[in-house]
């Protein structure tokens, strides 16, 4: 029997234990001295059911109504399946007069990105004060569609010191391995010669943009010897993870729409890039 082969951005990846191994739960009741230990050792720190999963569904169910209801099966907004439609007659997603553009402005969005769970946990990560980063994004993935998150750290998007930057990344329903779940290359952030060695000569698909990595994640685990972490998340899960760890998605291979987004907090009073005071846009270059 053949393994099963997963996408990203087109690029095939046999799910195998050769390529892929499972993130590392975190205990909730963990103490925050472990949650630091763990994050440093690690890169990451998966949460589950760290937020009220009711919650989630309803940040989902109130993005997906700004859709047409064929675009998502039995108009069941809050599951979100994908019903096979596209919609039509919308501006790239994420640009001025898509949901996402409209949506990561609205209220409902911008209280689910202060929910005080959240910032708790950034203070417990800084051993200090921390400040939310208003830029939040947005990320809605369709089967079928060979679009993903393409390999890359975060430290190339955003300005600052590694350590005073975090990010929560939070799916906003569930998201199984096979819905376009997060991935994360194993001990990536400490690997000092890593982000060097695979941009010079990882294969791109993006030949204008050369902050990602690469679409080809089969490849990189072949040139580093790295695994892909993923899990099957579940709405309430996080994970938190460092500016210095390679990550990226697979493409979704199920009705199961994914949305996610990202929250990141800065350490209190430290230097901010004025670039992500603002809402976030799909095409403000960050």
């Amino acid at each position: 029997m053949h393994a099963p082969i997963l996408t990203s951005n087109g690029s095939p990846i046999p799910f195998t234990p050769q390529y892929f191994g499972d993130l590392r739960e975190t205990d909730a009741k963990a103490s925050a001295d472990e949650l630091r230990a763990q994050y440093q050792a690690d890169g990451y720190v998966l949460l589950r059911n760290a937020l009220p999963a009711q919650s989630v569904w309803d940040v989902r169910e109130a993005y997906l109504k700004r859709f047409d209801p064929g675009t998502y099966k039995n108009g069941d907004a809050r599951r979100g399946e994908f019903s096979g439609k596209l919609p039509t007659g919308l501006p790239m997603h994420g640009t001025k007069g898509h949901p996402a553009y409209e949506f990561v402005r609205s209220e409902i969005f911008r209280a689910f990105a202060q929910i005080p769970a959240l910032h708790v946990l950034a203070e417990t990560f800084f051993d200090g004060a921390a400040s939310l980063i208003r830029r939040t994004p947005l990320r809605h993935f369709y089967p079928g569609r060979q679009v993903a998150s393409r390999a890359h750290l975060d430290r190339t998007y955003i300005g600052g010191v590694e350590a005073d930057v975090v990010t929560a990344w939070v799916p906003l329903g569930d998201c199984p391995i096979r819905a376009g779940a997060l991935l994360y290359l194993d001990e990536s952030h400490r690997d000092v010669d890593l982000e060097q060695t695979v941009r010079e000569k990882a294969p791109k698909d993006r030949a204008n943009d050369a902050r990602p990595l690469s679409h080809d994640l089969k490849w990189i685990s072949d040139a580093t010897g790295k695994r892909w972490l993923t899990t099957d998340y579940k709405a309430g899960d996080i994970v938190i993870h460092s500016p210095a760890i390679v990550h990226a998605s697979t493409d979704a291979q199920i009705d199961l729409m994914r949305l996610s987004t990202d929250i990141r907090f800065q350490r209190a009073g430290s230097p901010s890039d004025a670039r992500w005071d603002n809402d976030w846009s799909a095409d403000d270059g960050y």
